[in-house]
């Protein structure tokens, strides 16, 4: 028969005691914070889908910030193509009133200041920046304006490219983040090229608004206006086919964010009614194993001599 000695007793005494106090400690910090996992090893498997999803979290809140961003630059790109849509019908309304037979030498002079006005304006709306000085127009290379005018040859050209910045604003989904300026006027820069050599016409001295080259290059102007302008008008619309997708977007991941907000909640919140039952059976077993060690160490033969 095995001889249990009082150093044995203490120390298993000791033992219970030290455990039931670590999980009673443990258990408190829990509810006091009210995760129930609180290092990795408390549910290895469940440790594992929190990282996950807090990565998928990540990745989401990212996107939002992307479609954020992008929705903000469109807003931008929309009202200076709204704006450019604007002069070039105040265009068009000055060159048929230039292609009114009955206007002077000096009418002509004056439409012609207008629309070189109009010109300088559909210029700089074509090399609209935004808040970082990024050219928007001007595709991939941002830091290069979309369109450059040379004093030397009295000329436009392209400087930009007809290549889209993207931005990832869901799992796999990318969207073009500008539209560019040849996407609109094409490889060169017909419309704004034609437009100063126009309005040169008109201005030379004892031009006469029935002058047969004059009529013609106002009627060349108007159509390949019009061409410009249905081209711009069809990318506002997309534009704006642009901005619904992304808010569909961000619903989308908004609802998925709240899947993931649920799901690590269910993993990590602590259960309170089972934590609360758990928290008294600690206490009742610490208690228990306390009064038995009191009376164990109390015990002795010379009680019962």
């Amino acid at each position: 028969m095995m001889r249990i000695t009082n150093a044995q007793i203490t120390a298993m005494m000791h033992n219970s005691m030290n455990t039931n106090s670590a999980e009673l400690g443990k258990l408190m910090q829990q509810m006091a914070t009210g995760q129930r996992i609180m290092v990795p090893s408390d549910d290895p498997i469940a440790s594992v889908r929190i990282l996950r999803v807090e990565r998928e979290q990540s990745a989401l809140e990212q996107y939002n910030k992307n479609i954020a961003n992008v929705s903000g630059s469109l807003s931008t790109q929309e009202i200076n193509l709204n704006s450019t849509s604007d002069a070039m019908l105040s265009v068009r309304d000055l060159l048929l009133w230039a292609s009114n037979g009955s206007n002077t030498g000096e009418d002509l002079a004056s439409i012609a200041g207008e629309l070189s006005v109009l010109e300088s304006t559909i210029f700089s709306f074509a090399n609209a920046r935004d808040e970082e000085g990024r050219y928007l127009f001007s595709g991939t290379l941002s830091d290069t304006p979309a369109i450059t005018y040379d004093d030397a040859t009295q000329t436009y050209s392209m400087t930009g490219n007809d290549k889209p910045r993207q931005a990832a604003v869901a799992n796999g989904v990318l969207v073009e983040e500008n539209v560019t300026i040849r996407a609109i006027y094409g490889n060169n820069a017909d419309i704004l090229n034609q437009l100063h050599e126009l309005i040169a016409t008109m201005r030379t001295p004892g031009i006469q608004s029935s002058d047969p080259v004059l009529q013609q290059r106002l009627s060349d102007m108007i159509d390949e206006l019009d061409a410009g302008h249905g081209r711009l008008a069809g990318t506002i619309t997309e534009l704006g086919g642009r901005q619904n997708a992304l808010s569909l977007l961000k619903e989308s991941n908004e609802d998925v964010s709240l899947v993931n907000q649920k799901i690590a909640g269910e993993l990590s919140e602590l259960d309170y009614a089972a934590a609360t039952i758990d928290l008294n059976n600690y206490q009742l077993a610490l208690s228990a194993t306390q009064k038995t060690y009191l009376k164990i160490n109390d015990m002795s033969l010379f009680n019962l001599l």
